[in-house]
């Protein structure tokens, strides 16, 4: 080899040396190449931006623009696959159609914008299960209630219990019935058509068969022990520590009537008209009366609120304990709500699902779908909205730009949306091929 050449390699090599030392501290400071056409040289290094990318589960392959995106090693050379958790760095800036996959799961998309010298986080991913719903219990459509625990079902009609973590059901009561269901709050005992319901199949101290066959609409003060109840055009409470009653209000046309907290709410019939009436339900005596539009009233209650519904004009009045005025707000129209909390407040129509805050008094169109509603369900915490119509379960990522709804189950008859205590699990009750009952179906 000449002196000649061997200069020439020298040289050559310390050009490369050069030109790839300063391309890849170009790249490690956060800075990319721009090659364009007509070549513009004020922009030849383009500053480049980050993203920061999570998703729940782990493990998610990753598509940015519709390209699988590979750990890079200097300038690219020898090239892996990425998946979640993981930060993304030299990114031109710009927009992307980001897209997660994962085996067994549903794919999820979502648009991002990537800024010079900016770092993007993307970590409220949730991806949900592509999984086959599993009978827990065959049965005819009827009212179903849950625990407050979250860990147990009831079915009214047949009189059966769910064991919801050991998948076991059995017979509490023969007969069933559409009446009252309301748990104790230890989530051992049922109150259902004026009878005390064991979950472990001992028998109750409390004995409310002396009450006769008048005696019905039974709502449970489990806190103050008693029991109260209406029979003919009174309503009584049973003390179930010593199981002695006494009327507490007599001689109206009540059309229904709750307890909470003390005070006894009562719907009344005067002249042709209506009256939302509260008492104390120790001495009786009057708090208030507001007058009411004819419909057909019921009243709900959960762990957090009392409300008053009106089926006939589908209006929901939310009710404010020991208030001058108890009807502190008018919903319509409402097929079904749910109180998440103490202060949020989800319900639907036939075709709109809204939230409402009490705390700031902010109500919020959630989605607007295509086929009539028939349940909701959604978990606050995580942001996923799931609802049903008669024929389809579908779940929405509230967290994204573009709600782009996931088709998670087709059946007939769906209904009865249930989220377990974890919510990763949905119960519901559908019909699927020649099987209708009771499903599970795991989101996570």
């Amino acid at each position: 080899m000449s002196k000649k050449f061997r200069d020439f390699l020298f040289i050559a090599f310390i050009v490369l040396f050069v030109f790839i030392t300063f391309f890849v501290s170009v790249y490690a400071v956060g800075y990319s190449l721009n090659i364009s056409w007509p070549p513009r040289f004020d922009q030849v290094f383009q500053k480049t931006g980050m993203l920061i990318l999570d998703s729940e589960p782990t493990g998610a392959s990753i598509f940015l623009n519709g390209n699988k995106q590979r750990r890079s090693f200097l300038l690219d050379l020898g090239r892996d696959e990425i998946t979640t958790p993981v930060k993304i760095k030299n990114l031109p800036p710009g927009e992307y159609t980001l897209r997660l996959e994962k085996e067994g799961y549903w794919p999820l998309e979502k648009k991002i914008s990537i800024y010079p010298g900016q770092s993007t986080f993307a970590e409220d991913f949730i991806l949900f299960r592509r999984s086959l719903p599993l009978n827990l219990a065959l049965c005819g459509p009827q009212e179903i209630s849950i625990s407050p625990d979250s860990k147990n079902i009831f079915l009214a009609n047949d009189g059966t219990i769910i064991n919801l973590k050991t998948e076991n059901s059995k017979q509490l009561v023969t007969g069933g019935g559409n009446g009252n269901i309301q748990w104790s709050q230890d989530s051992s005992q049922i109150l259902f058509n004026g009878d005390i319901l064991q979950l472990d199949g001992g028998t109750s101290s409390y004995n409310l068969s002396n009450l006769g066959q008048s005696a019905s609409d039974f709502y449970w003060d489990e806190k103050n022990k008693k029991i109260y109840y209406r029979s003919g055009s009174s309503i009584a409470c049973v003390l179930t520590d010593k199981n002695t009653a006494s009327t507490i209000l007599k001689g109206g046309d009540y059309i229904a009537y709750a307890v909470r907290d003390g005070l006894i709410y009562t719907v009344e019939k005067q002249e042709e008209n209506n009256y939302l009436k509260v008492y104390e339900a120790d001495s009786a005596l009057l708090r208030s009366s507001s007058l009411l539009p004819s419909g057909d009233y019921s009243f709900n209650q959960d762990n957090y609120h009392i409300n008053l519904y009106d089926r006939k004009q589908q209006s929901l009045y939310l009710l404010s304990d020991y208030s001058a005025q108890p009807i502190s707000r008018q919903i319509r129209p409402v097929i079904s709500w749910q109180w998440l909390n103490e202060g949020f407040l989800i319900w639907h129509n036939e075709f709109e699902i809204y939230s409402l805050n009490t705390a700031n008094n902010r109500q919020e169109l959630l989605i607007r779908v295509s086929e009539p509603l028939s349940g909701i369900a959604w978990n606050q915490a995580k942001n996923y909205l799931i609802y049903a119509s008669d024929i389809q379960i579908q779940i929405v990522n509230l967290s994204l730009d573009k709600k782009i709804p996931i088709v998670l189950l087709k059946a007939e008859k769906i209904s009865k949306l249930y989220l377990d205590e974890k919510n990763q699990l949905l119960y519901f009750y559908a019909q699927i091929g020649q099987q209708a009952g009771i499903y599970k179906l795991q989101l996570q």
